[in-house]
C-alpha cells in the first residue's frame, strides 16, 4: 500500500508523519528544526543532514511514494523551494512531481480550512496571520521575524519575561529572580548569573529562546501576575493579526493555533476578547503533519 510522508517543520522541531492511503498514521517522529532560509552552503548542508536523519528513521517502516512538506521560512517559487524539493526527491529517490514543498503555514491552513474559508493565526516560535484564497493566493500579516515583530509568539513572550525579570533585578536586586516567574525562568536557563543568561540567549537560536515561553506558562499557572500580564498581552498581539485580516477580508472563522497559544488559557481568552467582529472561533489542536501525510498519500494516485 502506498505511503505518504507529511512534514511540518517549525522553529523548534521538524515533525513528520507517515500515512497510508486510508489516512492512517503508521509512523511518526521528529528531527531538528528545518528552515527555508538556505542562504549559504552551510545552511544547505545542514538541511541535507536533517532530511537524511529523517529518512534514516522513517525508512525502517517504509518508503513514501509522495511527500508534502511545510517548512518555516520557505517562500514558494524561489530558489530555496527548488533546492528543498530536489533534496527530498534525491534522498527519497522520488520523481519531482511526487514532492510538494511550501511554507509551513500553507499546510497548517489546509489542516483547518478549505481554500478561502477562514483566517489562521499561528503562534509558535514566531507568529503570523494567514489566509489562503480559493485560487491559492496568500495574504499574510506579521510573520516578519523576531528582529522586527513576531508579537505574541513564543520568542516574544520569552523576551518580555526575561526583560521584566532583569529590569526588576536592576531596580531592586533579589526581586526579579525570586519571583515565581524568575524561578521558572532560572530553572529553564540553568541559573541566574548574567553569563549563564547571556550564553543561553546569544549562544542559541530563536527556537531555543522561544522554548523559554513554557516557563512563562508554568509561572502563569502558579498565578504569577507578570507572567499572566505578558500572556494576556500576547493574546492581544495575536488578535491584532486576526483583526488586520478581518478588516481586509471581512468576518470569517478564525483559528488560533500553535504551541505558544496553548501556554495558558489567558492567551486565547484575551485573543477572543480583542477580536473586532463576532466570528466563529476555533481552538482545536490538529496535526498539520498528519494532514500533509494524508494529502501526500493521494499523490501516489496521480
Amino acid at each position: 500500500m502506498g505511503l505518504g510522508l507529511g512534514i511540518d517543520a517549525g522553529g523548534t522541531a521538524t515533525r513528520w508523519r507517515l500515512a497510508d492511503a486510508n489516512g492512517r498514521c503508521v509512523a511518526e517522529g521528529s528531527v531538528a528544526p528545518l528552515t527555508g532560509h538556505l542562504f549559504s552552503a552551510a545552511a544547505e548542508e545542514r538541511a541535507r543532514q536533517i532530511v537524511l536523519d529523517m529518512a534514516q528513521a522513517l525508512l525502517k517502516t517504509g518508503k513514501p511514494l509522495g511527500i508534502i512538506a511545510g517548512i518555516t521560512g520557505l517562500t514558494r517559487d524561489t530558489p530555496a523551494e527548488a533546492t528543498m524539493r530536489a533534496l527530498f526527491a534525491e534522498i527519497f529517490e522520488l520523481p519531482l512531481d511526487k514532492v510538494f514543498v511550501a511554507e509551513d503555514m500553507w499546510i497548517a491552513y489546509l489542516a483547518y480550512f478549505a481554500l478561502g474559508e477562514g483566517i489562521l493565526v499561528y503562534s509558535g516560535t514566531g507568529s503570523i496571520g494567514y489566509y489562503l484564497s480559493e485560487d491559492k493566493q496568500v495574504i499574510r500579516v506579521g510573520g516578519r521575524g523576531n528582529l522586527i515583530d513576531d508579537g505574541g509568539s513564543g520568542f516574544w513572550i520569552a523576551r518580555e519575561a526575561l526583560k521584566a525579570v532583569l529590569r526588576a533585578e536592576e531596580e531592586s536586586p533579589g526581586e526579579g529572580w525570586t519571583t515565581t516567574l524568575g524561578t521558572c525562568l532560572a530553572r529553564a536557563l540553568g541559573g541566574t548569573d548574567w553569563n549563564i543568561v547571556r550564553s543561553f540567549v546569544y549562544g542559541g537560536d530563536r527556537g531555543k529562546i522561544g522554548s523559554l515561553a513554557r516557563a512563562v506558562g508554568e509561572a502563569a499557572y502558579a498565578d504569577d501576575a507578570t507572567a499572566l500580564r505578558i500572556l494576556r498581552e500576547a493574546g492581544g498581539e495575536l488578535a491584532r493579526l486576526a483583526n488586520s485580516l478581518i478588516k481586509r477580508l471581512g468576518p470569517r472563522p478564525v483559528a488560533l493555533v500553535g504551541g505558544s497559544a496553548r501556554l495558558h488559557p489567558v492567551v486565547s481568552s484575551a485573543f477572543r476578547k480583542e477580536l473586532v467582529a463576532p466570528v466563529e472561533f476555533i481552538a482545536t489542536d490538529l496535526d498539520a503533519a498528519l494532514t500533509a501525510a494524508r494529502l501526500a498519500a493521494t499523490l501516489n494516485r496521480a
